[in-house]
Order: C-alpha cells, then sequence, then structure tokens
C-alpha cells in the first residue's frame, strides 16, 4: 500500500511538473514588445503585467510610457533585451524579416504578427496573442468590438456617396514636398473604404511618395493628414495645404487632420479609427 501510494504522488508531481514546464511554454510572463500596437493588445486583454519592456514610440495606454525602453521599431537594443531575461519577445513581419533571426540567436522565442495587410490580418493577431497569454475569451470580445464598429459604419454609409480620398502619412515640414501618401495593399485602404472613401491613390505599395503636382492630378475630394506630434498643430498643417487652391479638397475646405493614434496603429483601436474616417468623410449622415 505505502509503495502504491508513494508512486501515485510521484506520478502526481511529474504530472503538475510537466503541467507547469507545458503552461510555461504556452503562456510567457516576461514580454518584450517591439511594437506599439502589440502591446495595446496585450494590455487591452488585461495581460500587461507581462510587459517588461516595450520601445520608444509606445505610448498608449499610458502605463506602457513608464515602461523600460530597448530602442526602437526598427533599431532594437539587442543587449538590453538579452538583460531583461524576456522568455518571449513579439514583433511585427517586417520587424521579423530584419531582426527576428538575430533576437532567436540569442536563445529568446519570439512570435511574429501578420498585421499590416488587412483588417483579418488584425483580428488574426488578437486571436494568437489570446492564444499565447490564455485569454481566448477576451480576444474574442475585443474582435468582436471591431467587427460591431465596422458593421455600423458600413450600414451608415453604404447608400452614401463615395468620396475620393488622399490620405497623407508625411511630407517634408513646412512644404509640399515629398508628399507619403497611403497605397492600396494594407488594412488603412480597407478602412477607407469602409468609411465610404475611395482610395485615390491606385498603387498596391503600403505607401508611396507623389509631388504636389500629383496631388493636383488626383484631385481628391477629401485630404486627410495624419499628425505625428503630440501637440496640436491642425491650423499650420491647414495653412500649407491652402496653396493648392485647385484642389477640389482644399476648395471646399475638406482638408482634416487626424491624430495617428486613430488609423496607424493595427489594434483592436482600429475600431474608433473606422468611426473618426467615416464622421470625417459624411459629415452630412452624422
Amino acid at each position: 500500500m505505502r509503495i502504491k501510494i508513494t508512486l501515485t504522488l510521484l506520478l502526481a508531481a511529474a504530472c503538475m511538473y510537466f503541467s507547469i514546464a507545458l503552461a510555461t511554454d504556452v503562456s510567457p510572463r516576461r514580454i518584450v514588445s517591439l511594437s506599439p500596437n502589440l502591446t495595446q493588445v496585450i494590455f487591452a486583454l488585461g495581460e500587461g503585467d507581462r510587459v517588461v519592456c516595450v520601445t520608444i514610440y509606445s505610448e498608449f495606454p499610458p502605463e506602457s510610457k513608464d515602461l523600460p525602453k530597448v530602442g526602437g521599431w526598427i533599431n532594437p537594443n539587442y543587449e538590453a533585451i538579452l538583460a531583461l531575461e524576456p522568455d518571449l519577445v513579439v514583433m511585427m513581419k517586417d520587424q521579423d524579416v530584419s531582426f527576428g533571426d538575430k533576437i532567436r540567436s540569442l536563445g529568446i522565442k519570439t512570435f511574429t504578427a501578420n498585421s499590416n495587410d488587412s483588417v483579418g490580418d488584425i483580428l488574426q493577431s488578437i486571436t494568437d496573442l489570446g492564444g499565447m497569454l490564455g485569454k481566448e475569451a477576451e480576444a474574442r470580445e475585443l474582435n468582436g468590438y471591431i467587427q460591431i464598429a465596422i458593421q455600423e459604419v458600413v450600414e451608415k454609409t453604404g447608400n452614401s456617396d463615395k468620396k475620393s480620398v488622399l490620405l497623407v502619412v508625411g511630407r517634408n515640414p513646412g512644404t509640399l514636398e515629398d508628399i507619403y501618401v497611403i497605397g492600396t495593399n494594407n488594412y488603412i485602404d480597407e478602412l477607407i473604404t469602409v468609411a465610404g472613401g475611395i482610395n485615390v491613390i491606385k498603387n498596391e505599395r503600403n505607401a508611396l511618395k507623389i509631388t504636389r503636382e500629383a496631388v493636383y492630378s488626383l484631385n481628391p475630394e477629401v485630404i486627410i493628414e495624419i499628425n505625428h506630434e503630440k501637440i496640436d498643430k491642425e491650423a499650420e498643417i491647414l495653412a500649407i495645404w491652402d496653396s493648392l487652391e485647385n484642389v477640389s479638397a482644399v476648395r471646399n475646405k475638406r482638408v482634416y487632420v487626424l491624430s495617428s493614434a486613430l488609423i496607424l496603429h493595427p489594434s483592436h483601436r482600429i475600431k474608433d479609427g473606422v468611426r473618426v474616417l467615416s464622421k470625417t468623410l459624411h459629415l452630412e449622415l452624422y
């Protein structure tokens, strides 16, 4: 009897050990997040306490700003990452192409998200992160919020005239030179369509550079510029666009400035971004 009890305890202990090992393997406790959108999702899933550091561009949620920084989006500090002893580094696919192998060569596991190409990619990344953290139900809830927001916007704008849109993500400061705009092969273009717009840029690149002369030929009905700075620069930005007085959007006072936080992060926050885009394009509906 004593032998049977001893064997039973040993088996129970072994099962507990392997369960803990498995949980540790699939549910990391010390995460380095190298992309702000992934940081946002992890916090939204209620697991922000697992994140031990972020990049210098992580500003949301506010509590992530106080975490240690390990460099920028394209130039992380490998020594700093290693010193934090993470059991997982999460990154975007473009980052993985650039330096994923380097991080794995340090003996650190990685998670790569495909969140740039479509809304479907964002939903899948949220699902994958939820599964990795044991937060499957929370991930389904976040995805549900996105899908509800998109459906609401589609129903709101479905019968309206589509507005031709130029979405600007960068240019030389103080000028209309080297204007960088959103192309068609990305989730932002998809959000424009959902919001009742038509992207005037048909190039399949994620983003490309155009000239001020090209803006004249494209003649968008609406121009939206993304402001990457923390301070409000709307008046200054609008004054710069006023020089293109023969462009439809400028002539009709349909140039708008939106915060980068609303659109440029492929996370659950696109639910807010698509609503703002819709209101911007279709003021008459709101």
